[in-house]
């Protein structure tokens, strides 16, 4: 890696850092509905997304990313940065038994592609401080086709990587395209394929259900099998639940069993849960792991109890990775059985533990989270704690924002920035102990992409959000 490579990582700087707990090896990006990373920096012009310039079998997909090199530069280079706090650990890709890979749309064979994954604070010391080993590395073999490349490990001589940085340190890749040319020729890129991340914390609506101040659902009991108890004591007081009280569900032995819930009022929009933007969590004692549960979202005047898939517009599932102990399940969308039902429509929640089996047991659950219903909008429910969100400013913000709250009494309190598309991207404070009175809080904007956002202010299960967009 040269000067000219140096220079470029340097003026990207330490860029976007983010939320946290591992996620599977995953598509980064795809340009459409998956859309796992941003891009703090380029040498070239990138502009995505864009038509798919040719619809193939090796690429069928609609939209994919463009990007023109800048010939000027040597080494011209695009910084990945996943929007997680850090890849979660390279070691089976520094060993090759796992793989980066990406499709690529490019004007000859021949052409080399390389990645180098780093840890970007270390990085703004100068090369080679912050890179992590050698090179990934991959060649097109066609000319004006889609391709996926595969890219190969190649360690790096002493001198050209940082020991200090660990497979677990990493929170940045660097694509070089061409490197070491100057050339200008035009790539389409999709589908790209990276380590595991540490996930940032799921983006969630509203409090339904704590089993002492918040009851936001109607129990259907004569549409449930099991049963079913909503004022019980905490069985295990412990860090992962703190609550004194919680409810209590003994799974009966159908194949199908079934707690039915309705919210007091439906929810507004579900559309966000469908992309995993948003996603519902639950509050779990099981007896064991590897428990599925499934929550089914649905209009309860066509679903009916023999007329699957009838009415059932979304399901969801989470795991269980416990044993006898407190665990927060992260529901992630699985299907969509009747896609005729509208996304304003769902008004019941179905939850379904162990579906498909018909092993008795007892669970405890506590904290449900599911989409904002109609008549509990952010700010009245905000209000309601004492606790008040003013306009940021400047808005529009160029290099930083200022945000101010206030608290009628001390409280816990989470405060995250949101892209429009619902994507966690900063945050500001995190189940943090607040005092009475205001708080201002700074928020660096220099470090992401012109448009418009949100930030959150949650306090005791109650959230506020106002808009503030940002230019450059």
């Amino acid at each position: 890696m040269t000067q000219s490579f140096t220079k470029s990582v340097l003026l990207a700087g330490a860029l976007l850092a983010l939320g946290q707990s591992a996620v599977g090896q995953v598509l980064y990006e795809n340009f459409e509905n998956t859309r796992r990373v941003s891009y703090s920096f380029t040498s070239g012009v990138f502009t995505q997304p864009i038509a798919n310039p040719a619809v193939s079998a090796g690429n069928n997909s609609a939209s994919v990313g463009r990007y023109v090199r800048n010939a000027t530069q040597q080494f011209d280079v695009i910084l990945i940065n996943p929007l997680a706090p850090r890849l979660a650990d390279v070691s089976p890709y520094l060993a090759g038994t796992k793989k980066i890979t990406l499709k690529m749309y490019s004007p000859a064979a021949g052409k080399a592609v390389q990645i180098v994954v780093q840890n970007k604070a270390k990085v703004a010391a100068g090369y080679p401080n912050g890179n992590l080993g050698g090179t990934f590395n991959a060649t097109t073999t066609v000319a004006n086709a889609w391709e996926t490349l595969t890219f190969t490990y190649t360690a790096g001589s002493p001198g050209t990587f940082d020991p200090t940085v660990l497979p677990t340190d990493a929170d940045q890749l660097v694509m070089l395209i061409e490197p070491g040319t100057s050339s200008n020729a035009t790539y389409y890129l999709d589908d790209i394929i990276g380590p595991e991340l540490v996930a940032a914390a799921p983006v969630v609506d509203q409090l339904y259900e704590n089993f002492e101040n918040v009851h936001q659902l109607n129990y259907v009991l004569k549409k449930s099998n099991g049963g079913f108890n909503g004022d019980t004591l905490n069985n295990s007081v412990s860090a992962g639940n703190t609550s004194p009280r919680v409810g209590r569900y003994t799974r009966s032995n159908l194949q199908y069993d079934v707690l039915v819930v309705r919210p007091k009022q439906r929810p507004a929009d579900v559309s966000a849960y469908l992309t995993n933007n948003k996603q519902m969590t639950l509050k779990v004692f099981s007896p064991a792991p590897g428990i599925q549960f499934q929550i089914t979202m649905q209009d309860s005047t066509r679903a009916g109890a023999t007329n699957y898939p009838v009415g059932r517009h979304s399901e969801y599932v989470a795991t269980t990775s416990a044993t006898n102990a407190w665990e927060t399940l992260v529901f992630t969308n699985s299907g969509r059985p009747d896609a005729t039902i509208s996304s304003t429509s769902v008004n019941e929640l179905v939850l379904l533990i162990a579906p498909n089996t018909t092993a008795r047991g007892r669970y405890y659950l506590d904290d449900w989270y599911g989409p904002t219903l109609l008549t509990a909008t952010p700010t009245t429910a905000t209000k309601s704690v004492g606790a008040e969100l003013a306009a940021s400013w400047p808005n529009p913000a160029a290099d930083h924002a200022n945000i101010r709250f206030s608290l009628a009494k001390p409280a816990t309190v989470t405060l995250a920035v949101y892209d429009a598309q619902g994507r966690h991207v900063a945050t500001l404070l995190e189940n943090q102990a607040t005092l009475s009175g205001e708080h201002t809080l700074r928020l660096n904007t220099a470090k992401l992409a012109a448009g418009l956002y949100h930030y959150r202010l949650e306090v005791e299960g109650r959230a506020v959000s106002r808009s503030l967009s940002i230019t450059h």
